[in-house]
């Protein structure tokens, strides 16, 4: 809302803004309207000048009372923008815009950004691949294994939030950049890390079965009173639980992730 000096106004102007402009006098009748502001209630000047709101037909009300000012006339498919200036003499002048190009773009650069975000690979905090890029990895170990037979093993590593309590109600990201990069440095150079979820990293292990699987989580866990938080968190040591699955005839990408979900489980609850 905005005040304005009603007689500064320069009428032959309005008439020619291509904004809908419509003045009010103080007993809410309508005094003018200009070219644009017919167009865009679809009515003529005798309709309108001379009368309330409330005279008006009901598809016009909605535009010129809406709320919020930002009104989607879903009729005509347009975005309109309304806004109003009052005079100190109690007029007012009311002003309706078609915006539904603005709000289109708007739209369509939410849907690209959105479109950029889908084909990021890499997770922000950790530098890791994402959960787009680890899966895509996990799908390709996976179709070598079910054509070769070789042995593939995938580990669910989540951070103990238990462990963390002294850090809470802070961000978690101190710890989740600290572990991941103390997995990524315990992994040989073929193994791949992932960030699954906010605190939920997925490795996987080409090539190994069961037993190199496990020998390499006893060294991880026999390791991790070594991982540091920066300051002030420096005297904390977050703690990880595991959920191991290898891979077995049949399994699939989703199978497989699930019985590794199904193992982080019955590690939490020990």
């Amino acid at each position: 809302m905005g005040h304005i000096d009603m007689a500064q106004i320069d009428q032959n102007l309005l008439q020619q803004l291509p904004l809908g402009l419509m003045g009010i006098a103080r007993d809410g009748r309508i005094q003018s309207v200009n070219l644009a502001m017919r167009a865009l209630l679809g009515m003529r000047e005798e309709q309108l000048v001379g009368n309330t709101f409330i005279e008006l037909p009901e598809s016009a009300q909605r535009l010129l009372r809406s709320e919020p000012n930002l009104y989607h006339d879903i009729a005509n498919q347009r975005w309109l923008k309304r806004e109003t200036y009052h005079g100190d003499d109690g007029e007012r002048l009311l002003m309706l815009m078609d915006v539904s190009e603005q709000e289109r773009l708007a739209e369509e650069n939410a849907r690209l950004r959105q479109q950029v975000d889908d084909l990021r690979l890499t997770d922000e905090l950790t530098g890791l691949p994402n959960r787009r890029a680890i899966s895509q990895a996990l799908d390709l170990q996976v179709s070598r294994s079910r054509r070769y037979q070789n042995p593939l093993s995938v580990v669910l590593a989540k951070l103990d939030l238990q462990t963390l309590a002294s850090v809470q109600p802070l961000s978690t990201d101190p710890a989740t950049l600290a572990v991941s990069r103390f997995l990524r440095d315990r992994l040989r150079w073929v193994d791949q890390i992932g960030r699954w979820e906010e605190d939920e990293f997925v490795l996987v292990l080409p090539e190994t079965g069961v037993e190199d699987a496990r020998a390499l989580l006893d060294k991880v866990r026999a390791e991790e009173d070594t991982m540091q938080l920066p300051e002030p968190y420096d005297d904390v040591r977050p703690g990880l639980v595991f959920g191991l699955a290898c891979w077995a005839k049949g399994d699939d990408t989703r199978t497989l992730l699930r019985k590794a979900h199904d193992a982080l489980r019955d590690d939490s609850s020990t």
